[in-house]
């Protein structure tokens, strides 16, 4: 687990100043390296490795060709890349990932990111260029943020430690606030609650070129390598050959990211986290290592059966827990959680992410655990639901084909009504929802101060038709959501010491699925097929073939804890002699007026009033 930050500054660079930024990452590590040459400093903070590479060090230079590089990096089929680089293969266990990494941009400049599979943030600072280039994985697994400064450019795996530079502003970005006030346009790769400071998208490169203190100043070039939407087809040609080479592949994806320390990994039930587990359990036997230790959101039983209607829930777990001799903490979060969460500052990363995982996270670092395997990003890659498959059969003029397919649903005349829906407006059936159900977007906008929701300028909203497969599944993998998550959880989970790694976001997993034949996403009745078929045999049956998504033994326990905390934080609010400052942006009565609701109604106001009170600075 490791954090990187750095800058070029106009001036001389002052020591202290790098010193502060890495002072501002105290939660990945004691171990500190540090650089600085002139006008540019480069720094490093982590913790001992997971891996057993307790000599890693960042920055890494080579004097010679006057290059410098700090990273934070976990890179996939090393042998291969050495190879590429002409790493004789006994020297290459002893060369540590960002060692590579420096190895890459010296024979491939600004193309070599896309010769490394992984996860990785870093950036390159290259002395004779006079240049800083900077690389984010694919997924945007590792975060990086920046700011270009009046001083010059700063970057850090951390928002706090941008700030820590003295003259980066923490003024808000209002647009980013009403944006997550009202739930509009809230996802985005590129921006943060703070006006100077932004992100480097995922699967992006960012080139900062010249002088601070020269009359062009600094200039900035920001790329895209990774294309998704590019994918080749698949090459394999029958539902065999598709699913073994999927399984292989994922196969491979867990191994890389296990550890030899204790390895945790969510469970829920369903067919994602299910199957890393027990990837996961089998590979970590045949190393003769323990089995991974399994988290589950749902509340603990203390020896009691579930409710009727939580028992499903319960059971799929315990089916993948008998089949792997697997041990499964249940986790869920008490008023108390949702009383401490929320009196953190929801506008840095980590905060607005942890409902739910909150308990996880504690419970996994009481239990020793340093790597997390998580689901999280199944559902645009291989596991997707094939949304968009029905409308580019109508759209490709292949009505029989559409035909069957439609009868083989539960519900056909639905599954004709949506798609005819969706092509005349895209977001329409879900405006639609969200009107019959009281319309959650309208009550977030109502707990946003009218005067500033009057003033505040709304982000952009990409307007997009599901008319195939691939373009839907390339648009949700740019769209920011996935990388929210990844960021918030990266950010909290270092204050336990734990690292996240996300076996179905692998690259190449994601471009095999990408390639993919829309009918291995949707078949007859069963969206996710392809998974379904690989897995069957790997997984229990009951998982399989499972096509009930419904969860409330998760989401129950959430909103009754968050309706037990409901009155301590109403009175915290009442008895703040000033109002928060940041009450300017909250219509404080009425969020006031929600909290007083007795009895408290969580399923209609969660969202709005978690959102507002996480904004909150009380």
């Amino acid at each position: 687990m490791k954090a990187i930050c750095g800058f070029q500054l106009h001036d001389a660079c002052a020591t202290h100043e790098l010193t502060a930024m890495l002072a501002a990452l105290p939660d990945y590590g004691k171990i500190r390296a540090q650089w600085t040459d002139g006008t540019v400093g480069l720094g490093c903070r982590h913790a001992a490795a997971t891996n057993g590479d307790d000599t890693e060090r960042s920055p890494y230079l080579d004097r010679e060709a006057g290059v410098a590089v700090a990273g934070d990096a976990r890179l996939d089929d090393r042998d291969t890349l050495c190879s590429a680089l002409g790493v004789p293969p006994a020297e290459r266990s002893a060369l540590t990932d960002v060692s590579l990494i420096l190895r890459a941009w010296l024979r491939w400049g600004r193309d070599c990111p896309n010769h490394l599979l992984g996860d990785y943030a870093f950036a390159v600072w290259d002395a004779r260029k006079r240049t800083f280039f900077c690389a984010r994985d694919h997924a945007g697994v590792r975060p990086f943020y920046y700011c270009l400064a009046p001083r010059g450019f700063v970057f850090a795996s951390a928002v706090e430690a941008v700030l820590a530079m003295p003259d980066v502003s923490g003024a808000l970005d209002e647009a980013t606030v009403a944006a997550f006030l009202t739930g509009t346009g809230w996802n985005t790769t590129t921006r943060t609650f703070f006006k100077e400071v932004r992100k480097l998208p995922p699967g992006h490169t960012l080139t900062i070129e010249g002088e601070p203190f020269s009359g062009d100043g600094l200039r900035t070039r920001i790329e895209r390598y990774w294309h998704p939407e590019r994918t080749p087809a698949s090459r394999s040609a029958s539902d065999d050959a598709h699913a073994e080479e999927f399984l292989a592949l994922y196969t491979q994806a867990v191994k890389d990211r296990l550890c030899d320390g204790p390895v945790g990994t969510h469970l829920s039930g369903g067919l994602d986290s299910s199957s890393i587990a027990v990837l996961a359990a089998r590979e970590l036997r045949r190393r003769g290592h323990p089995s991974p230790l399994a988290f589950s959101w749902l509340p603990a039983l203390d020896g009691e059966a579930p409710a009727p209607a939580h028992a499903k829930e319960y059971a799929l777990i315990d089916t993948v827990c008998a089949q792997e001799d697997l041990q499964v903490s249940h986790c869920a979060l008490s008023p108390g959680d949702v009383l401490a969460i929320l009196r953190r500052d929801g506008t840095f990363p980590g905060v607005y992410v942890q409902m739910n995982e909150e308990a996880v996270q504690r419970r996994a670092a009481e239990s020793g655990v340093r790597v997390l395997l998580s689901g999280w990003g199944g559902d645009e890659g291989v596991s997707f639901n094939g949304r968009g498959h029905l409308e580019q059969l109508l759209l490709g003029g292949r009505w029989l084909k559409l035909a069957a397919e439609c009868r083989a649903d539960p519900h056909p005349f639905r599954a004709l009504a949506h798609i005819a829906l969706s092509l005349v407006h895209p977001h329409l059936p879900s405006h639609l929802h969200r009107r019959l159900s009281g319309g959650e977007s309208r009550r977030q906008r109502r707990l946003i101060d009218p005067a500033f929701a009057r003033r505040a300028k709304p982000l952009p909203v990409e307007v997009f038709r599901p008319i195939s497969v691939r373009r839907l599944q390339a648009r949700l993998l740019r769209s920011g959501h996935l990388s929210q998550r990844i960021e918030g959880w990266a950010a909290s989970g270092a204050r336990h010491g734990l690292e996240y790694r996300y076996p179905l976001l692998d690259r190449r997993l994601l471009e095999f699925a990408l390639g993919l034949p829309p009918e291995q996403f949707r078949r007859g009745r069963w969206s996710r097929w392809l998974m379904r078929y690989a897995l069957d045999g790997v997984l229990p049956p009951e998982i399989c073939w499972n096509s009930d998504k419904a969860d409330p033994a998760r989401s129950e326990p959430l909103s009754n804890a968050f309706a037990g905390a409901a009155p301590a934080l109403r009175g915290i609010l009442a008895a703040c002699a000033e109002p928060p400052s940041r009450a300017r942006y909250v219509h404080m009565p009425r969020l006031l007026e929600r909290l007083g609701t007795d009895p408290f109604q969580p399923d209609r106001w969660f969202m709005p009033t978690w959102k507002a009170l996480q904004f909150l600075d009380f």
